[in-house]
């Protein structure tokens, strides 16, 4: 590596792996289904809306709009929790992928995508903790904000209580604002930073804020570039499987015969996508990237085979998607990786990847400590065979 910025453009090639994408994809998929259930369950448990209805208007995936769809506040609250769910298993895949771009310029081009899942689910106390740490901690103090204002209520004693201490709020309000900046920026790099320094949430949190406060242009310009680069492979990848897709519909439709069944299944396939979201600004995106999603699908019956055709057809489509957005998870992983390893070494003079013998020595305490457990998971089941 050569620690600077020609680092973080290295990004969108060592993001195309079959493994990190893979690792992606998982991550994006299992998300979405956690969310898509609790999203069921929010809207079924609404008044207006039952399980059919829900599927008619959204298909596979949900999406309420606030101040648009009608629900009353637990099933907003469930829908919360479905999207903290797909966020937090988002953040184990980006701290997955990260482990195993870090083995990868350690030296190690083997590494297995089983033991970056491993190191990821072993280490989810720190990849998740620590921006639930800053959201308790940001809470609090917008709470004591309330409090004041509560106590300003007060005659003449609330006024002459605000009035006295209101340089100590202002700079408390400050505060909030800078751990602001540090919460979303924890949700970016937090995972980064576990899976090269195998931190804990304390250690994760204090290199969060020392990186923001020692490389902050830096930080600032290289995460706009890593972003860039996502979008730019998400959008690449994209326009070829659109090719793809077309090239497809030609070849298959074109012997098809007079029953026009590929016809069928194709519009029956694509009723199977979301439905666009009525939002002007959601509306002109997809109008440019994805017209199909704005247009009406009728849903043509021809016989159970083209039916149950279609419907495969219509889950391929999501696959394929979550796919193509895997390739864009896994260049914005690989980036944060890169960002973080130029910048420790910038601001302390510290290669991460340099491999010591003590990482060795852990290494094979832990394969000890595996095979161990092995031995003894081998003698309990032998035990229970010969007592049986």
């Amino acid at each position: 590596m050569l620690f600077n910025f020609k680092d973080i453009l290295r990004s969108m090639r060592l993001g195309f792996s079959a493994k990190k994408i893979w690792v992606g994809f998982l991550g994006i998929l299992i998300g979405t289904i956690l969310y898509s259930i609790l999203s069921y369950v929010a809207f079924t448990l609404s008044p207006d809306w039952n399980w059919i209805e829900v599927w008619r208007e959204y298909r596979f995936i949900p999406v309420p709009i606030i101040g648009y769809t009608l629900m009353p506040w637990f099933s907003w609250l469930i829908w919360g929790v479905g999207i903290a769910f797909f966020v937090f298993i988002k953040l184990l895949a980006i701290g997955a992928i990260s482990k195993i771009t870090y083995e990868q310029l350690k030296g190690d081009e083997f590494y297995e995508v089983t033991e970056g899942i491993k190191f990821s689910l072993k280490k989810w106390k720190a990849i998740i903790l620590s921006p639930i740490t800053l959201i308790i901690i940001t809470a609090v103090i917008l709470l004591c904000g309330f409090i004041f204002g509560v106590v300003g209520r007060i005659p003449y004693f609330g006024q002459l209580a605000i009035g006295i201490l209101f340089i100590p709020i202002a700079l408390g309000a400050l505060f909030l604002v800078y751990l602001t900046v540090v919460l979303f920026l924890s949700f970016l790099i937090a995972p980064s930073v576990v899976a090269t320094t195998k931190s804990d949430t304390f250690d994760t949190l204090f290199e969060v804020f020392s990186v923001l406060n020692d490389q902050t242009w830096r930080l600032v310009v290289w995460e706009i570039l890593v972003a860039f680069l996502s979008l730019a492979g998400t959008t690449i990848l994209a326009l070829f499987t659109k090719k793809a897709f077309r090239l497809t519909y030609f070849a298959i439709s074109f012997w098809q015969g007079p029953r026009e069944w590929f016809e069928v299944m194709w519009n029956n396939a694509l009723w199977y996508l979301p439905s666009c979201p009525p939002v002007i600004w959601t509306e002109n995106i997809i109008g440019r990237f994805l017209p199909t999603l704005l247009l009406p699908h009728t849903w043509a019956t021809q016989n159970w085979a083209t039916t149950f055709g279609g419907f495969c057809v219509g889950i391929s489509f999501h696959l394929v998607a979550i796919f193509v957005l895997a390739y864009g998870l896994s260049i914005w992983s690989v980036g944060q990786t890169m960002i973080y390893t130029v910048l420790v070494k910038m601001k302390d003079d510290k290669n991460l990847l340099e491999v010591k013998e003590e990482e060795f020595e852990e290494e094979f305490e832990e394969e000890k400590e595996e095979k161990l457990e092995e031995e003894k998971e081998e003698k309990s089941e032998e035990e229970k065979e010969e007592n049986n």
